[in-house]
């Protein structure tokens, strides 16, 4: 489902799970997930507001291979970085 968007946007490593490639895991519960409202959220730099939707159903998250959400709330792991062009991708 995620190798297509991935292969698009020239990432390396990932969106498949095979070994070598960065482990980054979405969990959902079909039968639940779903969006919440979206508001806005004044919290980036100069207090400019962006929008924001929760969710629903997404039971756990991993990142690198670590688990960021787990049955549903939040961990304290930070693992990852924001992907940079020509460095993260082809």
């Amino acid at each position: 489902m995620t190798a297509v968007q991935a292969d698009l946007y020239g990432l390396v490593d990932r969106g498949r799970l095979v070994e070598g490639a960065h482990a980054d895991v979405v969990l959902i519960d079909e039968a639940t997930v779903e969006s919440d409202p979206v508001s806005m959220r004044p919290d980036l730099p100069g207090g400019a507001a962006r929008l924001y939707a929760g969710a629903t159903g997404v039971d756990d998250v991993l990142v690198g291979g670590v688990p960021v959400v787990a049955s549903g709330a939040f961990t304290d792991h930070r693992p990852g970085r924001v992907l940079r062009s020509g460095t993260d991708s082809l």
